[in-house]
Parts: structure tokens; sequence; C-alpha cells
């Protein structure tokens, strides 16, 4: 049996873990003897730390976003040495004791945090574990590891020249995207031409909050209706249902991937942050994006990225968001400009789907390699054969 450790950093769901649930997933269909196991390694390093970095960090993005911007900046950069000295000194013999309790056959990171702790170990040669680095935005920051890691999973040709650049051996790289579960990659349903524009609100997994206001002020034109994602957000929830709206209608938090999937499938756009996993998802379902708000730190650049592609639209929180969506559905041309963004993005990957990916790192990462309990049995045989 070979045994995949994931590593993501919170326990809170966010692009991590769902890029995460996706390739385990993947795996479990490729191979049943493969286990993937899930760790969240501050979780991992004490429970009660984990609870206040998470709630901190989500206090930090909301009081002080221009804070937290520069901080996010300064310590995800390359230049934040004396910062990321002091996070190795703290955690390193941490992730030296979950590798050494676990013993995986490979190491799947899909934060900074775990990927850059583990190619410190595999440098200093504590460690000789395969690792994939998972990415889950549209750019890698400074903390990734990157000379140890084995197999790089990027969002996009252009991070894959940004490695290339780095001395990063191009078979060690492979274009599978922000990755997103395969039910996502399922064509649409067929729609009449005569229906309303169905749009999705989603603020990711804390809800819209204070944009939702903003945001349907004026959809009053009978042209459009809305479902709003609230998350675990309940006061948005109970704000929703009390417009008695025919139009607007609140969902609570949705944790399956087919329902998820089936609410994509019902819709023409979604109106979001750009989260990384959302918005892979967003455009496997082929769906018109808007961004309403950006989070400080990597969101921001996310953006920027998705800006420069024509693969997303920001809304004009001054002006009718309504006017704004139905201005873009009318134009032809635009459509077409998105639609060709979206194609080249595509065209970019080399592997189109979870389960390409899964079978793909197989054959890499783990052709000829025997597993613990193999190795121990073929050193038996060994010596019994020897003693003959």
């Amino acid at each position: 049996m070979k045994r995949i450790l994931i590593l993501p950093l919170f326990k809170m769901e966010s692009g991590h873990h769902r890029s995460a649930n996706a390739l385990a997933e993947a795996f479990q269909k490729h191979d049943p003897e493969i286990q993937c196991e899930k760790v969240d390694f501050l979780s991992y390093v004490n429970g009660g730390l984990e609870k206040l970095v998470s709630n901190l960090y989500l206090t930090w993005i909301k009081k002080f976003p221009r804070a937290y911007s520069s901080f996010y900046h300064l310590f995800f950069s390359k230049k934040s040495s004396m910062i990321q000295s002091a996070y190795e000194a703290v955690f390193l013999e941490k992730m030296e004791q979950l590798i050494e309790v676990k013993q995986p056959d490979l190491i799947v990171c899909t934060h900074s945090f775990p990927s850059f702790l583990v190619d410190k170990l595999k440098r200093y040669g504590v460690c000789d574990v395969p690792v994939l680095n998972l990415y889950t935005d549209f750019f890698i920051n400074g903390l990734w590891g990157k000379e140890q890691v084995d197999l790089h999973c990027v969002p996009s040709k252009d991070v894959k020249n940004e490695l290339l650049q780095m001395g990063i051996s191009e078979n060690k790289v492979i274009v599978s995207g922000i990755l997103a579960n395969d039910r996502f990659n399922r064509r649409k349903m067929n729609r009449q031409h005569d229906e309303k524009i169905h749009v999705i609100l989603s603020g990711g997994s804390l809800g819209l909050g204070k944009n939702f206001s903003s945001l349907i002020k004026t959809s009053n034109s009978g042209l459009v209706e809305y479902k709003v994602l609230c998350g675990s957000n309940r006061a948005l929830l109970e704000k929703v249902n009390s417009l008695n709206s025919s139009h607007i209608t609140a969902l609570p938090y949705i944790a399956s991937s087919e329902q998820m999937n089936q609410l994509y499938s019902w819709a023409d756009a979604i109106v979001t942050k750009p989260g990384g996993a959302t918005i892979s998802e967003a455009i496997r379902k082929k769906l018109l994006i808007f961004i309403h708000s950006v989070l400080p730190g990597q969101e921001e650049i996310n953006l920027e990225y998705l800006s420069d592609r024509g693969l997303a639209e920001t809304v004009d929180v001054r002006r009718s968001f309504e006017d704004q969506l139905l201005s873009v559905v009318s134009d032809s041309s635009k459509l077409f400009a998105i639609n060709k963004a979206r194609h080249q993005y595509m065209n970019e990957l080399d592997v189109r789907s979870c389960a390409e990916l899964a079978s793909l790192i197989d054959r890499k990462l783990f052709a000829g390699k025997k597993t613990p309990k193999e190795k121990y049995l073929n050193d038996l045989f060994s010596k019994l054969y020897r003693s003959l």
C-alpha cells in the first residue's frame, strides 16, 4: 500500500483543501491501494495554535487589510530571509517528526509553509521522500520550496516559465491548472435562449457580507435570477430570506462537490472573490467571472493575473451590477474575447483532469519504487534465500 501525506496549513475551508480533496479522490479511484491522509500542519503542531493563527488571520484581513497586504508581500518574498529563518527554527523539527510518524511514500504540499519546511529537510539530507507542490493560486510566492521538490503542479504556462528561469528542470513541472474536482469538467446542460440570466453570488466560505447590498440594490430588471452562497454567514442567509424575492435565493454552505457542480451547471455567471480554486472551477464550467472584492495578499496578485489574461471582469461598485452584467452579455465581441481567453488558458494545460494527473504522478514518482512493506518482504525473502 502506498501512503500519500497531503499537507495544507489550516483547518478552515479553503482552496488548499478543495484541491487536496480533488487529488485524493482521483488517487483512490486510480488505485484503491493508495491511502491518502490529509493533515493540516498547524493543528498537528498545536490545535490551540492553529485556532489562534486562523482567528488572527481573519481578524487581520478584515480590520487591517493594508497592513496584512504589506506583511504578505514582505514575508512571502525572497527578501524575508530573517523571518523565514525564524519560522524554520520554530517548526522544522515538528515537520521532521510528522514525516517520521506518518512514513509517507509521497508528500503533497498545498500550502507554501509545509513546502518550505519539507524542502529544507530534503536539502539537509534528513528526508528522502518525494514531494509534490500543488499550487492553489495563479502565482508562486517566495516561501514555496522549489529546488528539492520532485514535481511542481503549476497553474499556468507563465508560472512554468518562471520556474524554468529559476533553473528547475522542465521534466519536474506539469501545467495542471489549479486543481478542481473532475465533476466540474462535465459539460453544462443545454439552456433555452429565452431563459433568464442565472448568476451565482459568492463570497467564499464566509459569505458575501457587506458587498451583498451593493450588488443587488438595482436588481429589478426581471432579466436576472440570483442564487447567493452565504457560506457560514448566518446573518446574510437571514437577510436574503427576509427579502422575499422571487429572483434572489439564499443558499447555506455547500460541502458537496456534486451539489456545487449542479449549481455551476445552472449558472451563466459568477460574482466572487479571486480565490484560485473557485476561479478554476468557474473557468472549467465556462462561466462569466465577475470580481466583487479582493482579500489582501494573494487575491490581489490573482486578480492582476486574471485581469491581464482577460479571464475576469472587475465589478464597479459605484454602478449597477446588473447594468454591467447585461452590458457584457449583450456585447458579442466582448463575449468572443472572454471565450478566447478561457480557451487559450485551458489549451496550456498538460493535463485536463485530476484522473490524468494522478496517473501521471504514479508513473513519474512511484514507478519502480517499493513501499516500506514491499521492501521489508523483499529483504526477508532475500535473507531466507541466502540461508538456503
